[in-house]
């Protein structure tokens, strides 16, 4: 019998095990100072969820480290330490006005308010319940390369809120139901949410932003590729947000 599906899922059990203790036990962060950010906004406005940022490398790093066989260096926990603060403040100011445009867009506020997102260094993918986000592409000690702007890292939070915000808002989908339902589950779970990212810098008028968001997304593999293809070149975006907005 073959033992590896159920030794996989023990280990991300054990891992979401570690992560929901990181939330509990981590302190409140510390804000720092940015600079050229957006003005602040109320972090607390009606209709979209505060998230408070926290990281801590006991427990949930150190049991994917060991589980996962990854090194994390304590240079790179140093690094994310000091500097939780500065994207804490920097989601605080430009997370809102994120957060405000979908409500706008779509007449439809988050089900879900106070939030907590968990960092990790560990080799683990970014997702949306748990909250979780991967931060080695933002620092300087993990990479060989400049750190990705701040604004990716205001994508990938707004991202992850976005999966949980579409489940809430859509019940049944005639285009992912039906129309694209040979695509693959993890394509269809993307063109709702990818198409209202679009509407919302659109918005903005970040266009420029929003080039290098796709484009970076549609380095991460096929699936973000293809649900991008669907979303600007295909079904164009409008569409799936009237599923969201109707």
């Amino acid at each position: 019998m073959n033992q590896r599906p159920f030794v996989r899922h023990r280990v991300v059990g054990t891992l979401l095990a570690l992560l929901v203790s990181t939330i509990l036990a981590a302190p409140p962060a510390i804000a720092q100072t940015v600079a050229d950010v957006p003005s602040p906004l109320d972090v607390a406005a009606p209709g979209y969820p505060k998230v408070e940022l926290i990281y801590s490398f006991v427990p949930f790093d150190r049991g994917c480290s060991a589980l996962a066989g990854v090194e994390i260096e304590q240079e790179w926990i140093d690094e994310l330490e000091a500097k939780v603060g500065t994207f804490q403040q920097y989601w605080d100011r430009e997370g809102p006005r994120l957060l405000a445009t979908v409500v706008e867009l779509t007449g439809t506020p988050f089900l879900r308010r106070d939030v907590t997102a968990t960092m990790t260094l560990c080799k683990f993918r970014s997702m949306s319940l748990p909250l979780l986000l991967n931060m080695r592409r933002f620092l300087e000690s993990t990479r060989d390369e400049e750190p990705e702007p701040m604004f990716l890292f205001g994508a990938l939070v707004l991202h992850e809120l976005l999966h949980t915000y579409v489940v809430d808002q859509i019940e049944t989908s005639y285009l992912t139901d039906e129309k694209y339902a040979d695509e693959p589950g993890s394509v269809r779970s993307h063109v709702h949410l990818m198409a209202l990212m679009k509407a919302t810098y659109l918005k903005l008028g970040r266009e420029d932003e929003l080039a290098e968001i796709i484009a970076r997304d549609s380095q991460l593999g096929p699936i973000y590729a293809r649900a991008w293809e669907i979303v600007n070149e295909i079904e164009g975006h409008e569409a799936f947000l009237d599923e969201i907005a109707c």
